[in-house]
């Protein structure tokens, strides 16, 4: 790997956070990735010294660090497949909170960028700051309650320059560290960066925002803030403000007669519709980024950071969900299987000995005594210490559920959670995959390898002919797989009826119905 001067900007940067560390008892870091020779020569021997940092040690280097890696904090404090718990633990404690930069510089950024004459008025104090952005309370000139974020000065120039500094770190530690190579910390490290930069550009938060409002306009009990595209920029973002309390407001909640098992119920189909229908879903989810209104609605707030996922990776999820409440361990692990990324140390047993203990957890479970995907999210880093990880995207999905989970438990502690997630996944499933979907996909494939399709009898005759000249080969049918041929048949002919026109003249191309004969006559005999 190149020498830091000629990969980074921003020398001075990459030598302050490496004596940032040093500083906080972490040098063991920069001995075990080779990072300390880039050290002054009076601060080696003391990093030499350094063992590995405890928790406490490694969240007060991020808070000095500042913003990226703070942020850089909370996303690893997700991954307990990368650090141990006590570590995830500590970490979950850092806190995304700024001083208030100037209201004028503020003002008149929102003036640049955006003008003042659509206001009936803008609040000279802001109502919250972040780190990345402070946020006003405004009125349209319509009479609209909307809220004006605007991005701190500057803010963008220090991510860049720390994100490109992690980058390098990351690729550092992954070539020296054999299980940090097994995970892909440099892929992690990547998402990391698109999401930061995205969080940062406040017209794609924009667009987030509208589909994810678009995504849930069919249900009744949820709802994003309305977006106005004329009134957004890279630096500023408007938004419909929307009032309501916290998840965690009991009193409020119980002043306004909500209903609790509903909301619990909204959250968890929410979830799901996101994480199984959807496959785009809010990755930044913790408590504050909800609220419960007074018409019972929750409502998503914060569309910075998302996630996607595609449809054979949600509908693998949903089955292994399904198979988890159905208690059946050789299905999950084939989907973890299918899903995830196997190294050399791959051990299918012990990936199953963690599958069956997960299985009896959650059995007859309720959010109150735990959590199914919680579960599932636990098991994620269980097997990853048998050579199978999960795509990141999984793992933050996880947490997605996790805390929408949170909610139900908050203000209904008796739901039963199995049940719902049944019947929701279920019915995803069943609509995502109708019988017309699925003839129209098979109809799809047979089309795009119908010459292969035509061969296929000739070639197994074929087949058939060398295997008995040569010797070679012993064709044993058994029984039980000959008894399967009927069930087999039964599905094909269900979906070739349901799918109807769209699938008979199928059966005119060469080889289809000599083939579907062939296995009647096969499984009659």
């Amino acid at each position: 790997m190149r020498h830091p001067k000629q990969e980074l900007q921003n020398l001075e940067r990459f030598e302050e956070i490496l004596q940032i560390i040093v500083r906080n008892g972490a040098g063991h870091l920069l001995t075990e990735t080779k990072l300390i020779k880039h050290l002054p020569l009076s601060h080696r021997l003391k990093a030499r010294r350094q063992s590995r940092p405890g928790p406490e040690a490694l969240r007060e280097t991020l808070e000095e660090l500042g913003t990226t890696f703070i942020k850089f904090g909370q996303v690893l404090a997700e991954r307990p497949d990368i650090l141990p718990r006590k570590y995830t633990e500590e970490l979950s404690k850092l806190q995304d909170h700024a001083p208030e930069f100037n209201n004028e510089k503020a003002h008149r950024i929102i003036e640049e960028e955006i003008g003042t004459e659509k206001f009936q008025n803008i609040e000279e104090e802001p109502i919250a700051s972040a780190s990345i952005a402070q946020v006003y309370k405004a009125t349209l000139n319509s009479g609209e309650e909307v809220v004006i974020k605007v991005r701190r000065p500057e803010i963008k120039d220090k991510v860049e320059t720390d994100l490109q500094i992690i980058d390098y770190l990351a690729r550092k530690a992954e070539k020296h560290s054999k299980r940090l190579s097994d995970m892909h910390i440099h892929d992690f490290t990547k998402e990391f960066s698109n999401w930061t930069r995205e969080e940062m550009d406040f017209k794609k938060e924009a667009v987030n925002a509208q589909t994810f409002r678009n995504n849930m306009e069919q249900m009744d009990g949820v709802t994003a803030p309305k977006t106005y595209p004329e009134l957004n920029t890279e630096k500023v973002i408007v938004l419909e403000y929307i009032d309501g309390v916290k998840c965690t407001d009991e009193e409020k909640l119980d002043e306004w007669d909500i209903d609790a098992k509903e909301i619990a119920e909204t959250a968890i189909e929410a979830g799901i519709k996101q994480s199984m229908r959807d496959g785009f879903f809010h990755a930044d989810p913790h408590p504050s980024n909800f609220l419960i209104t007074k018409e019972e609605k929750l409502v998503y707030l914060d569309f910075g950071m998302m996630g996607q996922i595609d449809q054979e990776t949600r509908e693998t999820l949903g089955i292994m969900l399904l198979y988890l409440i159905r208690e059946d361990a050789e299905g999950m692990v084939e989907c973890l299987e299918k899903i995830g990324r196997t190294t050399d140390d791959y051990d299918k047993e012990s990936v199953k000995a963690a599958v069956n203990q997960k299985i009896m957890a959650v059995r007859n479970t309720t959010l109150e005594q735990n959590s199914i995907t919680q579960e599932m999210f636990n098991l994620f880093v269980e097997i990853s210490k048998h050579g199978i990880y999960m795509p990141s995207s999984l793992t933050l999905l996880g947490k997605n559920l996790v805390t929408v989970e949170g909610i139900g438990l908050t203000i209904y502690p008796d739901f039963k959670i199995s049940d719902q997630y049944e019947d929701t996944i279920k019915e995803v499933l069943y609509d995502e995959n109708s019988p017309e979907d699925i003839g129209e996909d098979l109809a799809i494939d047979l089309i795009n390898n119908k010459d292969m399709i035509s061969r296929l009898p000739s070639k197994i005759n074929s087949y058939l002919e060398n295997s008995n000249e040569q010797g070679k080969q012993e064709i044993s049918i058994k029984k039980e797989s000959t008894n399967l041929l009927p069930a087999v048949l039964i599905l094909s002919s269900t979906l070739l009826i349901t799918a109807g026109a769209t699938i008979q003249p199928l059966l005119l191309y060469p080889g289809i119905a000599e083939l579907l004969l062939g296995a009647y006559l096969t499984a009659r005999n």
